[in-house]
């Protein structure tokens, strides 16, 4: 495999990436000032407004630009233009109308499904949510359309455009609302804590108000690339126009596994949440305690861990489209090395930023969240958790590159076994053991953990491919745990001289960077080669060569 094919992938991977990074860290900052203005429970009624929101996402269009992609990929690669405007234009009117059918069921269902789950409050946030879901339908075929084109720019920008318009109105209105909620309002509702449950549907307004923002954007885009698009239109000489049938049949069949598998795959965070509230009401439990847990696990932990593994559903869009163009033109040899360099590359982001929050995470939880009930709590949560960096990560690829090799049911098989085996764990440990929230956050890191075993058994299987363990897994881990080590007594004696969290994790978390870069290349995890691939990884070569870290 060439440099050029393999560094492509990597690079248009680590664009994706480094924009779902900058995301994920707005979305920390803003709900830092969120998360002070809701409280923890108004932190609970928005995150289990946002599960349910995310599940009929799912179903309406997370798989969209997925399917688009591929549907996308492999006719660009046979230069038949005219068939994929046909697709690009069939995939917006299938969208539109999932979009309507999940807003209508979010809107008019919402009191039903909060009241389900045992968080009627949530009702007001969900109702808020529920036009998001139109637009993300749309803007899931526009995303997916620009990927299959080979480009992941306007994904990377469309993200960060839609966060930061996000960011300001969650803020704002989350504010407002809470501040606006009156007396008689109050009387109004059958249900406690009217105030938060305003407040969570004002910081749930921001997602509908940036996603708009986003797909704004992305249709100006589109006019623009429209001059080269019909040059391209002119110039096919393709004869065979797809019919829409057989335009809808493959979408159909692409979305459904993928709807299932990643449905199933997310799912388990709303049952979580239920189960939890549901079994430990049974036990005794005060209402209002339940929802000050669910909020440290939603709103603290779930938000903190998803950063890293950002990276990695990075990765996993940019690897698809080109697994499909590598498939179509038959280099199996290709896809193999594709594979190895993008688990590769997942792992040695997901080990040190796990290692990472375990070891900061009291200081982490000292800056970000110094309003916390329980910041030892939160703390300890990381720390049983982290692991569940690496987990889901790996899933992630794994299922994603089983989806881009057509083995689109396996993920869902897969991800339904796990499931099943999350729910039987999650409710014996809620009844046997007294660790209450810590069950979910066990149960969470298992989920990720079946999902891998059995994919590396379906990648070996169908590909015959064999994850290398030393290089890819083993060396990784030791350089996160040398780095881990070095972190913990640098942010110790930084935080002991000048008692500052926000001080102590920003110059930790450089020198842990800078430790964990020499310690991959002195260990010759990583080569010149590879190196080279990302951005700015040249200048990053010279520096180490000058200073004989590499050859």
């Amino acid at each position: 495999m060439s440099k050029k094919g393999k560094g492509n992938f990597l690079m248009q991977g680590a664009i994706l990436g480094v924009a779902s990074i900058v995301v994920r860290l707005i979305g920390i900052i803003y709900r830092v000032p969120l998360n002070n203005i809701l409280g923890e429970k108004g932190v609970a009624y928005y995150g289990v407004a946002f599960d349910v929101y995310s599940i009929l996402l799912l179903l309406s269009s997370y798989s969209l630009p997925l399917a688009v992609s591929k549907m996308v990929s492999k006719r660009v690669t046979l230069k038949q233009y005219k068939n994929t405007r046909r697709i690009f234009i069939f995939a917006l009117a299938f969208a539109f109308v999932c979009g309507v059918a999940a807003f209508c069921i979010t809107f008019f269902g919402a009191d039903f499904f909060a009241r389900l789950l045992n968080y009627p409050q949530s009702a007001v946030a969900l109702k808020v949510l529920s036009p998001a879901l139109i637009i993300l339908s749309i803007m899931g075929v526009m995303r997916g359309y620009f990927q299959g084109l080979g480009t992941m720019i306007p994904t990377a920008v469309s993200n960060i455009v839609e966060q930061i318009i996000n960011a300001i109105i969650s803020i704002v209105a989350a504010s407002a609302l809470y501040k606006s909620v009156t007396d008689a309002q109050i009387a109004k509702y059958s249900f406690n804590n009217v105030r938060e449950a305003y407040g969570a549907a004002g910081g749930t307004l921001g997602t509908v108000c940036g996603a708009l923002a986003a797909l704004i954007f992305l249709i100006v885009l589109y006019c623009l690339y429209r001059k080269i698009l019909k040059k391209q239109i002119k110039n096919d000489e393709t004869d065979y126009e797809e019919p829409v049938g057989s335009i809808l049949k493959v979408l159909i069949l692409t979305i459904i596994p993928v709807i299932l598998s990643t449905t199933i795959y997310n799912i388990s965070g709303l049952l979580d949440a239920g189960l939890f509230s549901n079994i430990m009401e049974a036990k005794g439990m005060n209402h209002d305690t339940i929802d000050v847990l669910t909020g440290m696990f939603t709103g603290n932990y779930r938000l903190l861990v998803n950063v890293p593994i950002a990276l990695a559903s990075a990765l996993a869009s940019s690897l698809i489209p080109s697994i499909v163009k590598s498939m179509t033109e038959g280099n199996r040899g290709v896809v193999i090395n594709k594979i190895e360099s993008s688990i590769k590359v997942t792992m040695m982001v997901a080990f040190p930023c796990a290692v990472g929050i375990g070891v900061l995470s009291r200081q982490i939880m000292g800056f970000l969240f110094p309003t916390s009930t329980d910041p030892d709590k939160v703390s300890l949560m990381f720390i049983v958790g982290c692991i569940s960096i690496v987990l889901y990560s790996l899933s992630t690829i794994t299922n994603s590159i089983l989806q881009g090799i057509d083995k689109m049911r396996i993920p869902v098989i897969h991800s339904a076994i796990a499931l099943v085996a999350h729910v039987i764990i999650l409710v014996g440990m809620l009844y046997l053991f007294k660790i209450d929230i810590f069950c979910v956050v066990i149960c969470d890191a298992l989920f990720a953990l079946i999902v891998c075993i059995l994919n590396a058994r379906s990648l070996n299987k169908y590909l015959g491919y064999r994850q290398e363990i030393k290089k890819s897994i083993i060396m990784p881990a030791i350089c996160s745990i040398i780095m881990g080590i070095f972190a913990y007594f640098i942010s110790y004696f930084i935080y002991k001289g000048i008692k500052s969290y926000a001080v102590s994790v920003l110059i930790t978390m450089i020198a842990a960077a800078i430790i964990y870069g020499v310690l991959l290349m002195l260990l010759r995890v990583i080569d010149a080669d590879e190196l080279a691939m990302f951005p700015g990884g040249g200048k990053i070569y010279r520096i180490a060569k000058k200073l004989h870290f590499m050859k």
